[in-house]
């Protein structure tokens, strides 16, 4: 199964980029999800997600592996996000970043309005009530890349996809290389070669650790919910109940 993500040389070097900082670091105002010393900045959106289970396993390493970042000689490049916020997002929905807008829904609609219009539309949907996961790496060490934990599961997973931009109205962008993750922290500033090489050696040592306790993630119900910022993710309405597979 392949993943989409980009060379991680070229992302945390900013080789690509046409900003002078990561894509999410601005100064206030400026349209960015934190402030280059790591502050929280508003950044209202709504998305379909699914929490990592705070009383899981699973969450305790994504824990543990997100401290021992933090307390890393690489922890002061990164902001990073609250346990209680970790999740995987399935569809992503509006956001100030988001350039496409919703089917039939008026542009000048709020973000509440345009949640409420999701909402009714996704109500009583047959969407998969399971998704299995598995990580396969840890990505520039602040993102834990996901794929399906088999062909089967990625399929369903692509399929909900398909599902919810149907429902919804909303067609994104790269919508079908879209890899899917859970986001540790954001990188505060682009690195020189060097402090990328060695961040990136450090990620393939730490991940190669938690491998085994990340194999098998069972997520949580899927959530539309709202955001303000990226520090919290606010149930609306559970599109599926969760149960095991």
């Amino acid at each position: 199964m392949a993943t989409f993500r980009p060379d991680p040389m070229r992302f945390l070097t900013g080789a690509d980029a046409e900003t002078s900082r990561p894509k999410a670091v601005s100064d206030p105002g400026q349209g960015g999800k934190f402030t280059p010393n790591g502050g929280v900045l508003p950044f209202p959106g709504n998305t379909v997600l699914c929490h990592i289970d705070p009383a899981s396993d699973v969450h305790a390493a994504l824990c543990d592996m997100q401290d021992e970042i933090r307390q890393s000689d690489f922890g002061a490049l990164f902001t990073y996000l609250p346990p209680a916020s970790l999740h995987m997002t399935v569809f992503q929905g509006i956001a100030p970043d988001e350039r496409n807008w919703p089917a039939d829904i008026p542009v000048e609609a709020t973000r509440d309005e345009v949640t409420a219009a999701f909402r009714q539309r996704l109500d009583g949907q047959d969407l998969p009530a399971t998704r299995r996961v598995c990580a396969r790496g840890l990505y520039g060490g602040h993102s834990l890349t996901l794929e399906g934990a088999d062909e089967i599961a990625e399929a369903r997973l692509r399929a909900t996809r398909v599902s919810l931009r149907e429902l919804t109205g909303l067609r994104q962008d790269h919508f079908d290389t879209y890899t899917f993750h859970v986001t540790l922290a954001y990188l505060l500033r682009w690195l020189d070669v060097a402090e990328a090489a060695d961040l990136l050696s450090f990620s393939d040592e730490l991940f190669a650790r938690y491998a085994d306790r990340l194999a098998v993630i069972e997520l949580g119900p899927l959530e539309l919910c709202t955001f303000e910022h990226m520090h919290h993710f606010e149930p609306v309405a559970y599109l599926t109940r969760a149960a095991s597979s």
